[in-house]
C-alpha cells in the first residue's frame, strides 16, 4: 500500500454506517454481509452503502470477489429501481439481492519500510507478477507513489541475480523490459503455436483492457458496460 499511497493514510469515517462497520470490524474481525446488518442494526442498503465508502476509501477488504460483485449488482439494481423511464423510487428489497458471500475485514495499516530499495524491488516483483513482462508504457499504467526509475534500478538488480531476465520482448515500445522465465517460455510457445481462432472477450473493466494504452486503437472505457473482443491477437472495440 505505501507504494501506492506513499506517506498518506486514508481517513476513517467519522460517523454514519461506515464508521459503525468500522468499529464493529476492528471489534470482532471479519464478518459475513449478514453480521455486519445484525452488528450495526443498519438496513441491508445502509451497510452497502458504508462498505462502499470503506472500499472506496482502501480501509476494509474481502476475502473473495463475489462480496465485492454483490456490491456491484446491488448498486445496479438500486439505480434501475431508481430510475426506469421515471419509475418508482423505492429501494430493492434485500431478497431481491444477489448472495453476500464472503466476509469483509479491515484493511491493517501499512508496513513502514525503512529501505527505499527493498520497496521498489517488491513493486517491481508485483509487477512481473501481474503483467509477466514489464516495460515504462505498462508500469505507467499503475497508480504508483514510486517512481519508473527506481522500479527499473530495482529490476537491473533482479536481472543481476538471475531472478528476472531483460531484453526486447515486446515489440513496438523503446526501453528497458524485464520478464518472468516463464514469461518468456509462454511468448516462445505462443509464437509457435500460433493465434488462436476463438476470440476472446473482456469486459471494459478487466485489468487487461489495453486498447490505446499498450495495444493500438481508441480507448475503451473502463466500464463493465463496454466490452473489448480480441481475434488472433488483434483488438477491437465490441
Amino acid at each position: 500500500m505505501r507504494a501506492v499511497r506513499g506517506g498518506d493514510r486514508p481517513d476513517a469515517p467519522r460517523h454514519g454506517a461506515a464508521r459503525e462497520i468500522l468499529d464493529l470490524l476492528d471489534r470482532r474481525g471479519a464478518l459475513f454481509h449478514r453480521e455486519l446488518e445484525t452488528g450495526t442494526g443498519r438496513l441491508p442498503a445502509e451497510v452497502e452503502e458504508g462498505l462502499w465508502a470503506l472500499v472506496a476509501g482502501g480501509l476494509v477488504t474481502a476475502d473473495g470477489f463475489q462480496a465485492v460483485r454483490a456490491l456491484l449488482s446491488a448498486r445496479e439494481n438500486w439505480r434501475r429501481r431508481r430510475h426506469p423511464r421515471g419509475a418508482t423510487d423505492a429501494r430493492p428489497e434485500a431478497a431481491a439481492r444477489p448472495g453476500r458471500e464472503g466476509r469483509w475485514v479491515r484493511l491493517p495499516e501499512p508496513e513502514t519500510v525503512s529501505d527505499a530499495d527493498d520497496l521498489a524491488e517488491a513493486v517491481a516483483g508485483q509487477l512481473l507478477s501481474r503483467w509477466g513482462v514489464v516495460f515504462w508504457e505498462l508500469a505507467g499504467r499503475e497508480d504508483l507513489a514510486i517512481p519508473w526509475r527506481e522500479v527499473v534500478r530495482a529490476l537491473r538488480r533482479l536481472e543481476a541475480r538471475g531472478v528476472v531476465r531483460g531484453g526486447r520482448f515486446v515489440s513496438g515500445f523503446v526501453g528497458e523490459q524485464y520478464a518472468r522465465p516463464e514469461a518468456v517460455e509462454q511468448l516462445r510457445l505462443a509464437r509457435r503455436v500460433g493465434g488462436d481462432p476463438d476470440p476472446v472477450r473482456l469486459s471494459g473493466s478487466d485489468p487487461l483492457n489495453l486498447l490505446g494504452i499498450i495495444l493500438p486503437g481508441a480507448r475503451v472505457p473502463a466500464v463493465r458496460t463496454a466490452e473489448v473482443v480480441l481475434y488472433d491477437r488483434v483488438s477491437a472495440p465490441a
